[in-house]
């Protein structure tokens, strides 16, 4: 079991990190101001929407945005403070990665099924979206199966949990 537990930690933390990472650099262009970004990072969202065929970005639709700024005021601190809480083993990382994994999984869910239903996935296209949605599940196992083990091993109706008699 810990080898489990320590893979789906890992991908935890590489969930976290992407999110970490892309969220405030890459796709929050869609809904900033251009001018709020480098050249070299505006040329990175040019070069992935057109390498990927990636239309949400190239030309955001509404829903798109909405979902960017969830990103952007939910998951992404929540996300950043899942890679620590993973690095530093802190107990409460089992909430925030349940967190950050429901979260990844609707904004996924719903972004996975415009590009289902629009007619325009593409293997390539596809790579960029499903590995989210994925970790996106790891992330909610862990967190409901850490979450189930500390709350099996506090319930106890031993003497700590009685209230004490005076």
């Amino acid at each position: 079991m810990g080898v489990v537990s320590a893979a789906a930690d890992a991908a935890v933390a590489v969930l976290s990190l992407t999110v970490a990472l892309s969220s405030p650099l890459l796709v929050a262009q869609s809904v900033l101001p251009s001018s709020l970004y480098p050249e070299p990072l505006r040329r990175l969202r040019r070069w992935y929407a057109a390498e990927f065929n990636d239309y949400l970005v190239a030309d955001p639709p509404g829903f798109f945005r909405g979902v960017v700024w969830l990103e952007l005021v939910f998951l992404w601190p929540v996300a950043v403070a899942t890679f620590y809480g993973v690095l530093a083993r802190r107990r409460w990382a089992a909430t925030s990665s349940l967190m950050a994994g429901v979260c990844t999984l609707t904004s996924s869910s719903a972004i996975l099924g415009d590009i289902f239903g629009s007619g325009r996935a593409t293997p390539k296209l596809l790579l960029s979206y499903v590995p989210f949605a994925v970790l996106a599940v790891i992330a909610i196992l862990r967190g409901l199966c850490s979450c189930s083990q500390h709350a099996t091993a506090g319930s106890s109706s031993g003497p700590s949990a009685r209230k004490k008699r005076v």
